[in-house]
């Protein structure tokens, strides 16, 4: 209860003042559409207010489910029922948040178990200061990839505001279908480190990393394949990206995914953390130029190809980073005179904010 206790303070303390930043972006970018655009920001900004760590670690999957995983679907159904029944879109964006909140609110009940409060009392829980500062690396590689994610829309508005509208479905579409795989992701966080010595640990990096890849590709593909269908939906019948650009957002989300492991599973397991950081910050400096020179000149597609471009140079590092990680840390196991030592590696993946 002590790490989740931590956790759990930080992301309210970290979520309040950003969520406040992202409305603000939203409504000076949305116009007409302010108070929707701001909504929908903070909506987004509280998906980061998870639990599912905890109970991968733990070993409860059945608990993730019923009690983060059933509330955020649950608000969604909710909310898109309302809107089919005439309701406006923010109404089913507002509905989308309170299962959100909604789902760390029973999580931290079940978790912290707040009525036994001689238990509760006997936590001891290390001051917010000292837990950013042991999470620097994580926290830093989180907030820069929240702003490369979040950062083209304001740019494709302000630049291109033509393409905005193609360019806004897109990307809702895309950050959609990542949202709906943190499953994935957060399974493998839990997985990879379980592993007891280090050549079962860069097994089970190797074993996921190419599972990751495979599933990748099949997902690129399938979201190539309905994508046509669901835009069409949710644009109305209005929206028509071109094949080039849905083909562009099917890569994106294939490739996140697959850093999403890179990152989060593997090169944490490996305690390189650092190479995130700055894989992340390299790429987002590369990236969001791109975009900014994209946008002007090809619109929508422009801004799709600097965000790949950013992302797959971020990648490409994390992948250096994690092979050089796995050669340093290799036993010499032929060496009778350094015996390889079985020890078990620490499943808590600590504080995950992602």
């Amino acid at each position: 209860m002590k790490e989740y206790s931590e956790s759990a303070v930080t992301k309210i303390l970290l979520s309040v003042p950003i969520a406040g930043l992202a409305f603000l972006l939203a409504w000076l970018v949305g116009r007409d559409f302010a108070i929707f655009a701001g909504i929908g920001a903070v909506s987004m900004a509280s998906i980061g207010l998870t639990a599912g760590w905890f109970f991968v670690g733990r070993g409860q999957p059945w608990l993730m489910l019923l009690f983060e995983t059933v509330p955020r679907v649950g608000g969604t159904i909710v909310g898109i029922w309302f809107m089919t029944t005439g309701s406006s879109a923010l109404i089913g964006v507002l509905w989308q948040l309170f299962g959100m909140v909604a789902a760390f609110t029973l999580c931290s009940l079940v978790i912290l178990r707040p009525w036994r409060l001689e238990s509760l009392r006997s936590i001891s829980r290390k001051p917010v200061r000292r837990v950013l500062v042991d999470q620097r690396q994580g926290i830093t590689s989180s907030i820069l990839s929240s702003v490369y994610a979040s950062t083209p829309i304001v740019i494709v508005t302000i630049l291109a505001p033509g393409a905005q509208p193609v360019y806004a479905v897109v990307e809702k579409v895309q950050r959609q279908v990542i949202v709906a795989l943190g499953p994935f992701v957060t399974v493998l966080q839990g997985w990879v480190p379980r592993a007891r010595g280090i050549e079962a640990l860069h097994r089970r990096v190797r074993q996921g990393t190419l599972a990751t890849a495979v599933f990748a590709v099949a997902l690129g593909g399938l979201m190539l394949a309905a994508a046509p269908e669901l835009i069409r939906w949710l644009g109305g019948g209005v929206i028509q990206p071109t094949m080039a650009i849905l083909a562009l957002m099917a890569t994106i989300t294939a490739v996140s995914l697959f850093e999403s492991v890179v990152s989060k599973a593997a090169l944490s397991a490996l305690e390189r953390l650092d190479v995130v950081a700055k894989s992340t910050a390299i790429g987002s400096l590369v990236g969001l130029p791109l975009v900014a020179v994209g946008s002007l000149s090809l619109g929508a597609l422009g801004a799709l190809i600097g965000i790949l471009v950013g992302l797959v140079l971020r990648l490409i590092l994390e992948l250096v980073g994690m092979r050089s990680a796995m050669s340093s840390s290799r036993p010499a196991s032929s060496d009778p005179e350094h015996p390889v030592i079985d020890t078990a590696i620490d499943p808590e993946l600590g504080l995950d904010i992602a």
